[in-house]
């Protein structure tokens, strides 16, 4: 949202006319997210690419095919998106009621994905910032600019007063949305800023539950008698249920002169029956709806067309901030899970007793997850007891602390059998339930087991209250994650001393925080461990050296916690000062396992595995044998298994193009005789895939 009201910022500031157009083919680069962007001027020679990368080359699109999406644009007086060989064009048309005189914006997409509707809304509020912009500056066009925002909002009546009015108040939303953090704030900001465009009797901005089936107006506003008396939770909708549900699921925006009169509406529990206009604009992403802006108004048509075209646009805004907010909150979390779980595993190897993991666990979670209670449960014998309770009252403590349950009660018996989450209603656990002074309708209990079967060693349970609700599926990954992490301590307190138990419960921690920062990372050390450790022994490396092989290829990106998340995460090929943040990971990696000293072998591993034979890696810029042979292994390795995974931005290459490249750089980037050992290893896997087939 910050972009985009800089972007309109720009446009409105342009000097002359060449400076609209360019800050409007910048603005279209980066708010459309397209690959390039130029104007088309009739019988001119279009303007100069606008590009996502300076560098990148020019589009290889000819310029017969975008002088005719040009005049497709100009013919539909609208939003027009064609084909290419390697992608998709659109064209906006800036004026389209000029005729054959008309300036188009044209832009291209790379790949096949569909062009989603919000594109073409923010496209025609870039439009019509320019088409404004333009005006002010050349009174003399303010006849044909007239018909260009008349054109841009589908209104053909009007002058230009209103039109640019609407304007203003639309870049006042966008400013308001560029501070937001939450979904709620951006529900705020619509329905008080749209109050000030379209006059409504009530506004209610809803969003996608997680259970993917549910709608919840997260913020209403009632501003009519009618709607007075609106409860949120008599607002709530299934998807394809009543008005508000039927449009997010078809994802069109539809105005209703008679709301009542539509067959598919649902009545309002509490609500009078009365006669009443709707207006509903689905928040369209790339994947499908996220949610829906509704307006309504007591009296039958009292929204014009016009209406309509305001609120897509102010969906379009909206849509570009939940989705903003969404990854901010999905980045803070993501951060703030992998910062707890290193502090965890760091706790954990410092526990000297059982009971001592168990508070780590209990507080870790409590720090985690927004819960009423969390209590975790050790084995002894037959017998479930209480080791650590957080979140309970003094009486609640004492009363919880004096049981002692039978393995197999209800419902702890079936949740020590299963490798899942469980979540109960609290009429279903009363032996709980019995020990809390208030347990009102809704409070649910999550078990989740440490350990299965004859391995279970304990179980975790969460309370949560009616507000909050059950787990939510993120919730229960971590749940899942940190009961290994219990189960890893637990058992390892039992069986082995307390310097190989600080010692396994770290390198597991580490493992884990990584997987939720970045699942590719994880993936891919998993699948380099076995190719690495097979290399090395078919190289006669003494067996100290491959057991440093092989947890060196396991932690060899564990650096990468220290990344930033845009960097780590990003969808695209990392531009040159990225790449630069990205070469201190090894050097990372080195600093976060240091103080391991059973690691020790494989710190340096670590920190050289990208370094490359001719001396062109980093961070040290070692060259031959100063490189140690694990380390080339592990480059070798990582090379081959990166070339045949999908990445974001390339496809897979196939076995045989990847092993070509490796020969190919063989004595440059890569150790000769590694890459033949390598090859021979791939070949018998492979050999090895087909006998199983």
């Amino acid at each position: 949202m910050g972009a985009l009201a800089g972007h309109l910022s720009a446009l409105a500031h342009a000097g002359d006319p060449g400076e609209v157009g360019d800050a409007l083919c910048a603005a279209a680069v980066e708010v459309l997210d397209l690959d390039a962007a130029r104007l088309i001027h009739p019988g001119e020679e279009p303007g100069p690419w606008a590009r996502r990368r300076p560098a990148a080359p020019s589009p290889r699109v000819p310029l017969a095919r975008l002088e005719a999406m040009a005049d497709a644009a100009r013919a539909a007086g609208d939003v027009v998106v064609g084909r290419t060989r390697n992608g998709r064009v659109l064209a906006v048309p800036v004026d389209p009621q000029g005729g054959e005189d008309s300036v188009v914006l044209v832009g291209v997409i790379r790949g096949t994905a569909p062009v989603g509707d919000g594109v073409g809304e923010l496209a025609a509020l870039l439009a019509i910032q320019a088409a404004a912009r333009w005006q002010a500056i050349d009174e003399q066009k303010a006849p044909q600019i007239g018909g260009m925002l008349d054109g841009v909002v589908g209104q053909t009546e009007l002058d230009i007063a209103p039109r640019v009015d609407q304007f203003e108040l639309l870049q006042s939303l966008s400013a308001a949305l560029a501070g937001v953090r939450t979904e709620h704030e951006v529900g705020q900001a619509v329905v008080h800023e749209l109050r000030r465009i379209v006059e409504y009797g009530a506004c209610r901005f809803y969003t996608l539950a997680p259970d993917g089936d549910t709608l919840l107006p997260i913020v209403q506003v009632g501003l009519e008698d009618a709607y007075a008396d609106d409860r949120p939770e008599d607002l709530i909708v299934h998807v394809g249920e009543g008005i508000t549900g039927r449009v997010f699921a078809e994802g069109e925006a539809v105005r209703f002169d008679d709301a009542g009169a539509v067959p598919w509406a649902v009545d309002v529990p509490g609500d009078p029956v009365v006669e009443e206009s709707m207006l509903a604009a689905p928040l369209m992403t790339q994947e499908g709806a996220i949610g829906v802006v509704v307006v309504s108004k007591v009296g039958i048509a009292q929204f014009g067309e016009d209406d309509l075209k305001v609120l897509k646009l102010v969906a379009a805004l909206a849509t570009v901030a939940v989705e903003s907010a969404r990854n901010q909150t999905e980045q803070r979390e993501a951060a703030e899970v992998s910062e707890a779980l290193l502090e965890l595993a760091a706790a954990l190897s410092l526990q000297s007793s059982v009971d001592g993991i168990a508070r780590m666990v209990a507080l870790a979670l409590d720090r985690l997850m927004q819960c009423a209670g969390i209590s975790v449960w050790l084995r002894d014998g037959g017998d479930l007891v209480p080791a650590a309770l957080v979140g309970y009252t003094p009486r609640e403590d004492e009363r919880l602390m004096r049981l002692r349950l039978p393995a197999s009660a209800e419902p702890l018996g079936p949740a020590l059998l299963t490798r899942r989450v469980m979540v109960v209603n609290v009429d279903e656990a009363p032996v709980l339930a019995g020990c809390l002074d208030a347990a009102p309708a809704g409070t649910t209990f999550a078990l989740i087991a440490v350990g299965e079967r004859s391995a279970n060693r304990g179980l975790i349970v969460v309370q949560r209250g009616p507000r909050r609700g059950p787990p939510a599926p993120r919730d229960e990954r971590m749940l899942l994650g940190i009961a290994d992490q219990a189960l890893l301590a637990v058992a390892n307190r039992a069986l082995y001393d307390e310097l190989e138990t600080s010692f396994l419960a770290t390198v597991e921690a580490l493992g884990n925080a990584l997987d939720l920062k970045d699942s590719y990372t994880n993936d891919h050390a998993q699948a380099l461990v076995g190719m690495c450790t097979a290399v090395a022994e078919r190289m006669g490396l003494p067996d100290a050296d491959v057991r440093d092989v092989s947890f060196a290829s396991a932690l060899h990106d564990i650096g990468k916690i220290g990344i930033p998340l845009e960097i780590l995460n990003k969808p695209a090929r990392l531009t040159v000062d990225e790449f630069e943040v990205m070469k201190r990971h090894p050097e990372l990696g080195g600093r976060i396992i240091a103080p391991v000293p059973a690691l020790a072998g494989a710190r340096e591993l670590v920190v050289a595995c990208h370094e490359h034979f001719d001396g062109s890696g980093y961070p040290l810029g070692l060259a031959g044998d100063q490189i140690p042979i694990g380390a080339r292994i592990i480059l070798a390795c990582d090379a081959y298994h990166a070339m045949v995974s999908d990445r974001v931005y390339r496809k897979a290459m196939s076995s045989r193009e990847a092993v070509a490249e490796l020969r190919r750089c063989a004595g440059g980037q890569f150790d000769a005789e590694v890459v033949d050992s390598l090859v021979a290893v791939i070949s018998s896997m492979e050999a090895a895939g087909a006998a199983e087939r």
